[in-house]
């Protein structure tokens, strides 16, 4: 069964991203020989003007050795979420707590007032509870999401074959339907 490409937008501004850490115009050259394409058509992925095939993907990620373009990449080739990094933050273990409190407590927030909405006669919501309630489910689905990028990371670190990876993403989405 083929699964449908998704466009590489995400990955092109996150391998942007990536790349932007880099001092010299030789790395990034040396980077794109190293995935075998040329600077121009490492500009042109960076731009989002060329999809990049698996294997350049595969090459980009492991010499930048970034977890957020690996994301990226694995949202385009197995329809996974992926996860960008936030170039207003600091990259660092404090920024990282800082935002995933922030995060914890709105999704609480959000949960008590959604059990709230839900405990209500469905007749008696106002437009924008409903609205909200929409919007918290959207919100739950992105959180397994989440938890789905945390299990490809993990099974990345694991060193998992690209083929073992996409096996087990092909049984779910027989077992379940994705």
């Amino acid at each position: 069964m083929e699964m449908i490409r998704l466009r590489d937008s995400k990955f092109a501004k996150q391998l942007t991203l990536d790349l932007g850490k880099l001092r010299k115009t030789f790395d990034r050259s040396e980077i794109a020989e190293q995935a075998h394409i040329s600077g121009s058509q490492l500009s042109n992925i960076r731009a989002g003007r060329r999809n990049a095939p698996r294997d350049v993907k595969k090459t980009l990620v492991q010499r930048l050795w970034s977890l957020p373009l690996a994301f990226s990449a694995s949202r385009s080739e197995f329809g996974i979420p992926s996860m960008m990094n936030n170039p207003v933050l600091q990259q660092d273990l404090y920024a990282d707590e800082v935002s995933q409190k922030k995060e914890e407590h709105e999704r609480q927030a959000s949960e008590d007032e959604a059990d709230y909405i839900i405990a209500m006669d469905p007749c008696q919501r106002t437009p924008a509870q409903s609205d909200f309630l929409l919007k918290h489910f959207k919100d739950s689905f992105e959180e397994i999401g989440s938890e789905l990028k945390y299990t490809y990371a993990k099974m990345i670190f694991a060193k998992l074959s690209d083929e073992e990876i996409k096996e087990l993403v092909d049984e779910y989405n027989q077992k379940y339907g994705g």
